[in-house]
């Protein structure tokens, strides 16, 4: 393992490797005590170990077996970069392993957290009833009754694992349930109004030979098997149709009778959340196969963020879905929808982090030419860019580079390109300045401060959105940017330079900081900038496994040398999306089954959707063990 070798040679044994072989085969006899721990003592411990305060608050004597390992994935997979990227033990620290120790650490850490045992049991993970984020709740209110329905003024929903459809965090809280009511008045009277209440809501109409409650009781039946995600009961088409009478007293045309039982639907736990039934049947583990409705409904959510359209609730009704006959052309179908745009608007721009650019507000007198338009057309680019990886099959590491992306005329001046009118447009891109997420002004201008460039904060980002590794939060006693004395005559980088002698602040700033610099062209709006402050840019850094560059074009040479931990990144990340929960530590195998099925496939984007579609946590679900 020569110098600054990175992700480049050893993880394609270990990382890709490894995954094919942990599909196959059992792990190994848990040997820490003799091959690991020692290596941990040689170059570890002296400050990782017992300590009164160990060096980035990490005791790696917790981890004394491979379950410990595997049960604490976040930090064994950062325990696994650093040794890979050569920064642990750093290198002032003597002696430094030997280059088979380095692969024999990095191995066996591998093998802990990410072999399957293919006899043992497979845990499926539980994701609970989930309330219909605002996103969801505007995209299926539009979809099953033709009602375009804005409901900014809805409380935000709260954020886990970086995602807003995470189930554990949304709550309902009390001014919700008031928006809700009010939003469901102002829906259904709209709906009985709208131009495709006939195609949608009254698809059965009374006549003389079919009475009005028996035509509300027949509209029912498929009204709410599109807006409950299943086949109604017997209990909820009494139930309905005896709000359709008492709907008749305040109304007695057909349509305006409706409209009572209509808000009931809105503002029922059935539309309001995703629910998924406990089973009564599961394996050793509580896990069972989710029905083929919530199959659906998963499916639909995932890519559209909305309800099933009649086509997936068909399949689900003749328990064909997960047939892969039907299961893979039903994803490409789904794909090729304008739906899927949606994909694109709320899985890209929150793995991005650039919906935070809403927020910021720069600096009008540096930045005069910075306004709403342009900050919703930087999001949109990226938006447009994602979506055309998808939908034209292409490969995830285009995301990182590429000869193309999406500009309208404003979007274009700002960058120095030629395009004109405010329509989005197809654009070749030359020099190499623009070209992948990475160079994206919504991504340079959303991890930025409001004055200037933040170095850190784009080193952060590359390190949490496209390499996988974040640093731990900054310690209590970690000293911030202040001005000092002399301040005046130093750059930015060289005022950073002297932040990082700081003991507390160096370990975290040496891998941030220097991804930093090499985009420091861009000023703090994402604009081409050759000086600053009337001196010329420095823009080359090394990380600390000794990589170099110059620049953003050598920058995402040495970020695409490490597209294995760049793709299991983005793995994680769409799994979690799917999922709508965190990635929990059994979640290992399948994450390492998923990287290697987009490797075998050329890193197809598409092949990540497929991919997770198909996987045994997306499919199944765990039971509750505490009511168990």
């Amino acid at each position: 393992m020569s110098s600054g070798i990175g992700f480049s040679g050893l993880s394609l044994i270990v990382l890709l490797q490894a995954g094919t072989i942990a599909a196959q085969s059992s792990p190994p006899v848990d040997d820490f005590e003799s091959k690991l721990k020692p290596l941990f003592g040689k170059y570890c411990y002296k400050c990782h170990g017992p300590q009164l305060k160990p060096k980035a608050d990490l005791n790696m004597l917790k981890f004394q077996s491979a379950q410990a390992l595997r049960e604490n994935r976040k930090v064994s997979k950062e325990i696994l970069v650093k040794i890979h990227t050569r920064e642990m033990p750093p290198p002032e620290f003597s002696p430094q392993p030997e280059p088979a120790e380095r692969e024999a650490m990095a191995k066996w850490i591998d093998d802990a957290i990410n072999k399957l045992d293919a006899t043992g049991p497979r845990l499926a993970g539980r994701v609970v009833w989930r309330r219909l984020n605002r996103v969801e709740y505007r995209n299926t209110v539009r979809d099953l009754l033709g009602v375009d329905f804005d409901p900014r003024d809805f409380p935000t929903d709260d954020v886990g694992y970086g995602f807003d459809n995470i189930g554990d965090v949304l709550s309902i809280p009390p001014l919700l349930v008031e928006k809700y009511v009010a939003a469901a008045k102002k829906i259904a009277d709209l709906a009985v109004a709208g131009p495709k209440k006939d195609a949608l809501i009254f698809t059965v109409k009374p006549d003389p030979a079919k009475p009005k409650r028996e035509a509300a009781k027949a509209t029912f039946q498929t009204l709410l098997l599109r807006a409950f995600r299943r086949p109604p009961t017997p209990e909820d088409l009494e139930r309905w149709t005896k709000l359709y009478e008492q709907g008749e007293k305040f109304d007695a045309t057909f349509e305006g009778a409706m409209k009572l039982p209509l808000r009931a639907i809105l503002i029922s736990p059935h539309f309001l959340f995703r629910i998924e039934n406990e089973s009564a049947i599961g394996d050793a583990t509580g896990a069972y196969p989710i029905s083929d409705w919530e199959f659906a409904s998963r499916l639909s959510y995932f890519l559209w963020s909305s309800m099933p359209d009649d086509e997936l609730l068909e399949h689900a009704k003749k328990g064909a879905l997960r047939n892969p006959k039907v299961l893979e052309p039903q994803i490409a179908r789904m794909i090729k929808d304008p739906r899927s745009r949606e994909l694109a608007e709320n899985f890209a721009t929150q793995w991005l982090q650039i919906r935070r650019l809403e927020e910021v507000k720069f600096d009008a007198k540096q930045f005069p030419g910075f306004n709403d338009g342009l900050r919703q057309d930087m999001i949109q680019e990226a938006v447009l860019f994602f979506e055309a990886i998808l939908k034209e099959d292409r490969g995830a590491l285009e995301l990182l580079d590429t000869d193309f992306t999406f500009l309208n005329g404003r979007l274009a001046q700002h960058y120095g390109l030629s395009a004109s009118g405010q329509d989005f447009q197809r654009v070749k891109l030359g020099d190499g300045r623009r070209g992948g997420v990475l160079t994206m002004a919504a991504v340079l201008a959303a991890t930025s401060d409001p004055d200037r460039t933040s170095p850190v904060k784009r080193g952060k980002w590359v390190l949490e959105s496209i390499l996988g590794s974040p640093p731990p939060p900054p310690v209590p006693d970690a000293a911030n940017l202040k001005p000092e004395p002399g301040d005046a005559g130093l750059t930015l980088r060289q005022k950073m330079e002297r932040h990082r002698k700081d003991p507390n602040c160096a370990s975290c700033h040496n891998r941030m900081d220097p991804i930093g610099f090499g985009l420091e062209n861009y000023d703090a709006i994402g604009a081409w900038r050759d000086r600053d402050g009337g001196k010329p840019i420095d823009a080359s850094a090394a990380l600390p496994d000794g990589s170099k560059f110059n620049g953003p074009l050598e920058l995402k040479k040495v970020i695409q040398a490490r597209k294995e931990q760049f793709v299991e990144c983005l793995v994680e990340k769409m799994l979690t999306f799917g999922l709508g929960r965190g990635v929990e530590h059994y979640d290992g195998p399948v994450i390492k089954d998923l990287t290697t099925a987009m490797a075998k496939n050329g890193y197809k984007l598409s092949t990540l959707v497929v991919e997770v579609v198909k996987s045994y946590p997306f499919q199944y679900r765990q039971k509750d063990k505490v009511r168990r």
